[in-house]
Parts: structure tokens; sequence; C-alpha cells
């Protein structure tokens, strides 16, 4: 990989372009951002094909105009609406007794995890093994060197949706480029967030984007669910702006100004109109608003969590990012309130927009900067048609 990367993240209102290079010292410098806003996607369909196509390469001009550099290389964050998971068992038997496992037998394991009638529509990413057993039992390390008769574990397959591949792919071929990988930004964004040890065993990130909440479970370093809630920080905007009867733009500057759990008593806020006018509004109505709006999502999340087979405990480490409502006050502490758990949130520093709602496109960065370094953390990646096939050992020293 060279020197600059240029990463592609597809939120559910804007879409951000990233253009960075190494810093020497495990992170890296943004040398340009590119951030278009456009009308998202609803279900896995974008509401106006030609607005996002637009929006893809004005976000890659405006980041190359300000690095002066011309990209040549793309990936791809994938959201998770448009991406489909499937966990697969695999099994590879080693044949005679002294045999040892090599990274050629976890090679095996993975392309064994894989027979199975493929979904249709969709192209695979990247696959992670869970956890390996080779007879004494399921190990989350690699036993690579240990003499055993078999080996066998559950993979974690991502897939991309096909349709999503080919817009992007048309919109690009416009600036005579295309995209050299695809991420799941689901499984980019755990990794980032959450530190290895607390997902070695299980965790939950909590991505609240502007039109859907994304609840994802990593094991050690696999995606093992992922489901989406379509109820993000867009709704609560939408709230505010039909009980009011104002602009969204006035909206959201209402919700980005309140703090939960404030008391507020008789207060009233004083909102600006596009008209050029102003609207007092009591501060109970909107603590009402956006609380019932709140205590809603975290129904919906703990009802989720629970289809998914996740059991709330305090041990379970959750992590809250994304940008719907992670930079609204006191949402944290509120959701902690509400679902009886701890929940932290985490951005790890960044020299530049460095906040929770540009996680994802720093946490597709990160994953395409290391897959490249060569130095064990992302070992025997093989590729496909530009697309991530298979993951061993990785970040095997984050």
């Amino acid at each position: 990989m060279g020197q600059n990367t240029a990463i592609l993240d597809i939120g559910s209102s804007k879409i951000i372009c990233l253009l960075c290079c190494p810093d020497g010292r495990e992170g890296f410098l943004v040398r340009g951002a590119g951030i278009r806003e456009y009308d998202g996607y609803r279900d896995g369909r974008f509401l106006d094909v030609q607005q996002f196509s637009g929006a893809l390469v004005e976000a890659l001009t405006m980041a190359e105009e300000e690095a002066k550099i011309r990209v040549r290389n793309l990936n791809i964050g994938v959201p998770a609406p448009f991406l489909k998971l499937i966990v697969h068992d695999g099994r590879v038997e080693l044949g005679g007794r002294g045999k040892k496992v090599t990274m050629d037998t976890v090679d095996q394991l993975i392309d064994a995890s894989l027979e199975f009638a493929q979904p249709e529509g969709y192209a695979l990413m990247h696959s992670t093994p869970i956890e390996f057993d080779t007879g004494a039992g399921p190990r989350p390390e690699v036993p690579v060197g240990q003499a055993a008769p078999y080996l066998s574990g559950p993979v974690s397959h991502v897939y991309v949706q096909e349709e999503l591949k080919s817009l992007i792919s048309a919109a690009l071929d416009k600036v005579g480029l295309d995209a050299d990988m695809y991420i799941g930004a689901p499984l980019s964004s755990g990794l980032f967030v959450i530190p290895p040890a607390e997902r070695a065993d299980c965790a939950v990130l909590i991505d609240v984007g502007a039109r859907h909440t994304d609840l994802s479970v990593l094991r050690g370093n696999a995606l093992v669910a992922c489901e989406s809630i379509p109820v993000g920080g867009g709704h609560f905007t939408g709230d505010l702006a039909y009980a009011f009867g104002i602009s969204r733009s006035a909206a959201e500057s209402i919700k980005r100004r309140y703090v939960f759990s404030l008391d507020y008593q008789d207060s009233i806020d004083t909102v600006r109109v596009p008209s050029g006018g102003t609207l007092r509004v009591e501060h109970a109505a909107i603590q009402y608003i956006l609380e019932a709006r709140a205590k809603e999502l975290v129904e919906l999340i703990r009802g989720r969590l629970g289809e998914m087979g996740v059991q709330l405990s305090k041990s379970l480490p959750i992590y809250l990012t994304g940008g719907g409502v992670t930079l609204m006050r006191g949402s944290c502490e509120f959701m902690e309130k509400e679902l009886r758990i701890p929940i932290k949130v985490r951005m790890p520093w960044m020299p530049r927009l460095s906040s929770p709602n540009y996680a994802s496109a720093f946490s597709v960065m990160d994953f395409v900067l290391h897959a490249g370094e060569g130095e064990g953390r992302l070992e025997g990646m093989t590729f496909q048609n530009g697309i991530f096939k298979k993951l061993r050992g990785f970040f095997s020293n984050r």
C-alpha cells in the first residue's frame, strides 16, 4: 500500500472521504477530508441514487483538493444495512499423529466453513475465525504449532450487497476509479472503539446514526452478530420539527443544545426560525419529546439485543458511538439509567475530526492502514476481485 490511503465511509446522512498517511507512531495524519450530506437510505435502498453518486464523487474531490493529491486507490466502508453476516462452522482433519496446525490449516478451516449456499446478491468481504478447537475444547488463540488430530471452529463471514458495489463502481468510473477493498463498518468500528481486552469474550457496540442504530456483537476480532434498528438521531430531530412546526435545521439546533436529565424547571428556549423571527418554546416540552424518543430507542435496543441472544449484565462491555445521540450531553448517562447497565463512550484521539460522529470513517482508515503494514497485524490476507477474502490472526498485537 502506498504512503497515502483514501477511504469513503457511507453514512445514513453523509458521506465522508478521508485521505491519510501514517504518522510513524502507530497513528495517522489526515491530509484531506471531504464531507457531503445527502438524503441517505432506508431498508438498504438509497432514496436518491443520483444524489448518492454525486455526493460520493464530491466528497472524494473535496479530500483530493485539500490534500493536493490524486487518489489512486480507494477503500469503502460498508454500513450495516448493506451487509450480511453468516457464522458457519468448519473442520479440517490433519490426517495423522503428530501433525501440527499451520496458518495453511487456518486457511483450510476458513475454506471448509464456506461450504454452504452463498447468499444470493451478496459478495464475500472478509472471513474471521471466532475460536479454534483441536480436541481439547474451544479457545480463542490460533493454535499454530500445536499437534492435533483436527482443527475446527466457527468462522464469521461478512458479505456486501452486490447492488451497492455496482452503484459505487458506476459512480467512481466517472472519475477513473474503482474500489480496491470493501470493509464492513460494524466490524472496523468495533475493533477501533472497543479495547481488545474488553472484547476478548464478548462486547457490544451501539452505533446511533441519523437514520438507524446498529447493534454489533464482537468476540475477539470477529463480528458474531449485527442488527439494525430503523431509529436514529434524525428521528429526534424530526419529532421536534413536527411538534413545533419548525425546520429540521432549527430542530437540530435545539437537539444539540439539549442536556438530558437537567432540571430546566419552567425555563423557555428561544429558537430562530428561517423566516427571520423567533419562537419561544418551553423546555418541559422539549424534554418530554426527546426523552420519550430516547426511552423508545432504549427499549428497542433492549429487545433487539435479547433477540440476538445477548444477556445484559453489568459485566458486559457496552460502547456507544455515532453522531445520532452521542453528541447530546448526558445521552450516555440517560441510556445507562434506562438500560440499568454501564455504557461507555470512547473515541480514540485523532489530530483532526476527533469526534464520535467520525468514528466509523476513522475505523475504516485504521483497518485499511493496518491491513497493509505487513507486520503481522493482519496475517494471511488474500484478495478476490478487490475484496477482502480471509483475515487470519486479525490485528494480533492490538
